[in-house]
């Protein structure tokens, strides 16, 4: 068994390597207008999709992953629009974090 004073040590170690594992470069002029660039042409991709109902999915874009989030209406909009985000040029990954809303009632943050 460890004693109080190795465990809290421990703990310390622990933390402090997730901090310093948190650092973030910052980014430069370039990489935003590329980030937005490709924010700005998946959500057109998503837009005129006309198997998608996306006018409330929101894009962002880190480095060519692309985050999704918001709604949709229907269960396969959820994949359709992580299908359509992967397809455009620039897109190194989709991270999908869209909600489902029936007729705008459901039990997610979104509704309520």
């Amino acid at each position: 068994m460890l004693s109080t004073k190795t465990r809290s040590a421990a703990l310390v170690v622990a933390l402090f390597a997730g901090l310093i594992g948190c650092e973030h470069t910052p980014r430069t002029e370039a990489q935003k207008q590329a980030d937005k660039a490709i924010a700005e042409r998946v959500d057109s991709a998503l837009q005129a999709d006309r198997m998608l109902y996306a006018k409330h999915i929101i894009v962002h874009a880190d480095n060519g992953v692309v985050r999704l989030t918001g709604y949709v209406w229907e269960a396969p909009d959820l994949t359709e629009a992580q299908r359509v985000a992967g397809a455009v040029e620039g897109v190194t990954g989709v991270v999908n974090d869209l909600e489902l809303q029936r007729n705008g009632l459901g039990d997610s943050p979104v509704s309520r």
